[in-house]
């Protein structure tokens, strides 16, 4: 994936985290998840992610 993108498509978030489509729409249901609308499409931030990704690790390590 390009690293100059500043938003994944729901495919491409997936693919990301190696993870399943379906597996990732269960995830925009959460309110932590960082994802928005733009128009008709589900777009999830990649530096948003990254962040979430980090929150996700540190408290299942039990740090923050």
């Amino acid at each position: 994936m390009a690293a100059d993108k500043l938003a994944y498509s729901t495919t491409e978030a997936a693919q990301a985290l190696g993870i399943s489509r379906p597996t990732l729409y269960q995830l925009l249901n959460r309110q932590d998840f960082p994802s928005f609308r733009v128009g008709g499409r589900v777009l999830i931030s990649v530096a948003g992610l990254q962040a979430w990704i980090d929150r996700q690790t540190a408290a299942k390590e039990g740090v923050g």
